[in-house]
């Protein structure tokens, strides 16, 4: 879903349940977490956080926020987000979401 809050600017959600199958500890996730989204940010210049499953080693929600004057370009980031996370193998998307506010 894209939300226009000045009839200019949409805004896209990107909601994603990630598995880490060989996580060993709450602190290798977090080191991955760490790797991943600091990649996602220079990559995509987007807002990524932690949302869900904080204290769970193997699990993750990841919520982020994508901006841009043009939709499309919102809607083409949430695949192209997907599949660079898709390409750790350290994490696996079990789900994900999306929601675009124009």
């Amino acid at each position: 879903m894209v939300i226009f809050f000045d009839d200019s600017m949409p805004v896209g959600l990107l909601v994603i349940d990630c598995l880490f199958e060989n996580g060993l500890s709450l602190k290798d996730k977090r080191r991955i977490l760490l790797s991943i989204t600091r990649r996602l940010r220079d990559n995509f210049n987007i807002s990524v956080a932690e949302t869900k499953h904080q204290d769970l080693w193997q699990r993750s929600e990841l919520s982020i926020a994508l901006v841009n004057t043009d939709y499309k370009l919102i809607e083409r980031n949430y695949e192209r987000i997907i599949e660079f996370i898709s390409k750790d193998r350290r994490i696996t998307v079990l789900n994900y979401e999306t929601t675009s506010l124009y």
